[in-house]
């Protein structure tokens, strides 16, 4: 009697300790259900970025992971400089999207900005729980879903919103392996190119050079300095002069900062306007009628003998970012280089077919699908009793919506203006801290540029140059 009652005391103590044994396993090691026991979030860090996976498919039901620490490529820079050619060269590239502005994106960093100067909107904040970790990490997801479904998938993408850059160390902060090219171009060129096409940005008289060539100084000025906080390694200076000079070496040094691999397609970026994966343009952009053309030389000294002769006398005091920049203020015109001979033999042929280039300028500002017409023709074929005169309205309905063209351009222009209202406040701001700061006052020329571009061994002979021979670097 005695034997099977010790049996069972034992094994009693063996079911215990299995118990307990079960118990600490999965209360202490990674076998623990997450459900069973209360995760303890103070002892994690909180200030770490959480990887968050999520996936796009395209039309062959391929499938792209898109994340905060994936390598965004962001294009920056004043208006008017290029911006539009740099994204429609990268979005020839197979691997490559950037696709159309969305202006979204720097209006939501500029809204942050605006909080989080305000003490009472800060406070605000502060009050309803809202770290900076949790606006960072909604920010971040707000820009990446932005980015990522505006367009069709690729394994790298690109947003081409020039005004991004005012913020770019936040950006990097929110996108760690983000880098940015940052488009430059000649001060005059980009001035004389928002005047004449009637650009509006908030700030800018266009009714005076002068002023626009202060408002410009000012913005280049800011954005050279994000730049450089960023570093070299993660901010790329691109002229646009040296780009349309010389496409295939700036381009393979732009892949290469990049990491991406060389195409040939970059070069011929015109044979891929509004194709599948290619690149789409939008009919509200300025640029739009331009980059439908090869890459060519019409725009680089359109401004000589524009600019008013005082102006032109006092250039180097008004813009001295020109200097900083290594454009030489005093030459009308300057001296960008010589271009590569298929460039200029692209711009021959520009030249010799004006108005076929201008007809197909007009088509691609009319590509706007009309839900109208497939509407009046779906409606003609299930009655077949419409008269003539139905189908001339029709007809008439359809050309009102392509002159609506016009009007959707004045309201660009009046976005435009609500977006640098917000910034207005941002800049001035900047600019007594930025005229505190010692400049180069040496003045190198376009030529000397390129040269020291060339010469890794002369980059880095003195502060001023270093930063503007840090392309070649990368």
């Amino acid at each position: 009697m005695r034997l099977p009652y010790r049996n069972k005391k034992v094994t009693l103590w063996v079911l215990l300790a299995i118990i307990v044994v079960t118990m600490f396993l999965f209360k202490f090691t990674e076998l623990r259900p997450n459900c069973l026991f209360k995760l303890d979030v103070t002892n994690d860090l909180p200030s770490q970025m959480v990887r968050v996976e999520k996936y796009v498919t395209d039309d062959n039901q391929r499938v792209y992971s898109y994340n905060r620490e994936m390598p965004l490529i962001f294009i920056g820079g004043v208006p008017r400089s290029g911006t539009t050619l740099m994204r429609a060269m990268l979005d020839a590239h197979p691997d490559v999207r950037c696709g159309q502005e969305t202006r979204v994106i720097p209006r939501i960093l500029q809204l942050r900005s605006h909080w989080l100067k305000s003490e009472k909107e800060s406070l605000r904040l502060q009050e309803a729980g809202i770290t900076k970790e949790v606006m960072n990490s909604a920010i971040a997801q707000f820009c990446l879903e932005i980015i990522a479904k505006h367009g069709e998938p690729a394994p790298r993408l690109c947003n081409k919103d020039p005004l991004t850059l005012k913020m770019g160390s936040y950006v990097i902060e929110l996108f760690p392996n983000a880098k940015f090219l940052f488009m430059v171009r000649d001060g005059r060129a980009t001035v004389h190119s928002i005047i004449s096409r009637k650009v509006t940005i908030t700030g800018f008289d266009l009714a005076s050079y002068r002023q626009c060539m202060q408002k410009w100084n000012h913005a280049i000025e800011l954005m050279h300095e994000q730049c450089r906080d960023i570093g070299k390694e993660r901010c790329m200076m691109v002229y646009y002069e040296q780009l349309v000079l010389h496409p295939e070496e700036w381009m393979r040094k732009i892949l290469k900062f990049l990491d991406v691999p060389w195409n040939d397609a970059v070069l011929h970026h015109e044979e891929f306007i509004n194709k599948p994966n290619g690149v789409p343009l939008s009919k509200v952009e300025r640029s739009s009628d331009q980059v439908i053309k090869p890459v060519n030389l019409e725009a680089l000294s359109k401004w000589v003998d524009q600019i008013p002769g005082d102006v032109v006398h006092d250039m180097a005091n008004i813009a001295p970012m020109l200097s900083v920049l290594g454009y030489d203020p005093y030459a009308n015109p300057p001296d960008y280089g010589k271009p590569d001979a298929w460039v200029q033999d692209n711009t021959s042929k520009l030249k010799a077919n004006r108005m076929l280039w201008e007809s197909k300028a007009k088509q691609v500002l009319q590509m706007d699908p009309n839900p109208e017409e497939e509407n009046t023709n779906n409606n003609n074929n299930d009655h077949s009793h419409i008269n003539k005169n139905n189908e001339d309205n029709a007809i008439d309905n359809n050309n009102n919506k392509i002159n609506k063209i016009i009007p959707e351009q004045q309201q660009e222009e009046q976005e435009e203006q609500e977006q640098q209202d917000l910034e207005q406040e941002r800049e001035q701001e900047h600019s007594q801290l930025l005229q505190q700061k010692q400049k180069p006052k040496d003045v190198i020329t376009i030529k000397q540029l390129t040269s020291n571009l060339n010469n890794d061994k002369k980059s880095n002979n003195n502060n001023g140059k270093q930063y503007v021979g840090a392309v070649e670097d990368t």
